[in-house]
């Protein structure tokens, strides 16, 4: 797990991710669709593993205009926070939220340097990220950070997009260079890394049945190699939204080979 190629720059102003302004997420703010079976399956991990109820009081790290912070201040009344090191990425949250019309605190901090966060120690009841830890070769060092935020009885939730499989292939036909931007996790080793960093494992494994859209080309110039990867992306989406609305969402299973997501549920082994 050495070796991360540096991703950095990607979440930076003009760097590609972010690709909508704050006016735009103010008048239409990003929120989770519940016509997507991805979302709808991301919603129930955090109602069956985050142990969430009104009040409880949930940080996001690496929260560049969230869906999820929204979604929680508003349909799960939780207290919500996020806290993001780019401030490009803090702005949008707090842009998000304002068109969302939620309330939240959001951090312009490093979210992996508890002397930066000591107000943080203690307050939360959920801690959790989607796609941050796997751009990191120190996982266990920086999961251990985040263990300090949580109260007693709190947990981690993590998830991280699942590179393997059909998702492996599309991203290195996509470009090598952002494959290598990420440790490639599958859910034993995403439950080892927690472990290593002083969790006990609640509930770990996949999430969604496919997602032809989990893969990048941000910053790929335009050729042929782009261009079929953009085909295959619509194609295989399009298979699978097809068959989800066939089946009325039955027939479709969470597989480590296809799933596009791999989550872990853990809390502190001590008070």
């Amino acid at each position: 797990m050495n070796g991360v190629r540096p991703s950095d720059w990607l979440w930076k102003e003009g760097g590609g991710y972010y690709t909508q302004s704050e006016e735009e997420l103010i008048k239409q703010p990003l929120l989770p669709d519940l016509r997507r079976l991805r979302d709808r399956r991301l919603i129930e991990v955090f109602k069956k593993y985050g142990n969430l109820a009104a009040g409880s009081a949930v940080l996001e790290v690496g929260c560049g205009r969230s869906p999820w912070l929204p979604y929680l201040a508003r349909h799960e009344r939780c207290v919500a926070a996020g806290i993001d090191i780019e401030p490009v990425a803090a702005q949008l949250a707090r842009a998000n939220l304002s068109g969302s019309g939620a309330k939240g605190d959001i951090l312009c901090r490093d979210a992996f340097e508890l002397k930066q966060n000591e107000d943080l120690i203690g307050r939360f009841d959920l801690v959790y990220s989607l796609g941050v830890i796997e751009h990191f070769d120190d996982a266990a060092r920086r999961l251990a950070v985040l263990a300090h935020y949580l109260r007693p009885k709190g947990r981690i939730l993590t998830m991280v997009p699942n590179l393997r499989g059909v998702n492996w292939a599309l991203q290195r036909l996509a470009d090598r260079k952002l494959l290598e931007m990420h440790v490639i996790y599958n859910a034993k080793q995403l439950r080892w890394v927690h472990e290593a960093a002083g969790f006990q494992t609640i509930a770990g494994g996949y999430v969604g049945f496919f997602d032809g859209f989990l893969t990048s080309a941000v910053g790929v110039p335009s050729g042929a190699r782009l261009r079929i990867h953009q085909w295959l992306c619509w194609a295989s989406n399009m298979g699978c939204t097809a068959w989800t609305r066939l089946v009325n969402g039955v027939a479709t299973p969470e597989l480590s080979w296809v799933a596009p997501l791999v989550f872990y549920v853990g809390r502190q082994t001590s008070p």
